[in-house]
């Protein structure tokens, strides 16, 4: 499995620079799991995301258009939360996976989504996955 910092330095061994765009903390109400008891019975998730990109991302002007949109993460997520309910969060990271990479300018990009209501107060449980173009 391939982590953020393992992508990270992977880019920069081609190049001398990265951005990373990223969406932290978002929650959302989301119908997931494969239990009985949690079909139909939406669950609090937070969704960081990150998304890499080769070279310091300098536009050449200082115009939205010149750059990757930040709102782009937050439409993925919801657009991505709309499509066909998932039972697994590694479904669900790999769905945004492959709509987050559509861009292309980005070159890798992690999600993280962690179940908060699971384990009562005994920490926190969830699913990290990050892909390299």
């Amino acid at each position: 499995m391939t982590s953020h910092s393992d992508a990270l330095m992977q880019m920069f061994s081609r190049n001398q620079a990265a951005t990373c765009l990223f969406l932290e903390k978002v929650i959302r109400q989301v119908d997931i799991g494969v239990h009985d008891h949690e079909i139909g019975t939406p669950q609090r998730l937070s969704f960081d995301i990150y998304v890499m990109l080769s070279g310091d991302s300098a536009p050449e002007e200082d115009e939205i258009s010149q750059v990757l949109d930040y709102e782009y993460l937050v439409a993925v997520l919801d657009e991505t939360l709309n499509l066909q309910r998932a039972s697994l969060l590694e479904t669900l990271a790999n769905r945004l996976l492959d709509r987050i990479l559509k861009p292309h300018s980005v070159e890798a990009a992690t999600v993280v989504i962690t179940k908060l209501d699971v384990l009562d107060g005994d920490g926190q449980l969830g699913c990290s996955i990050t892909r390299i173009k």
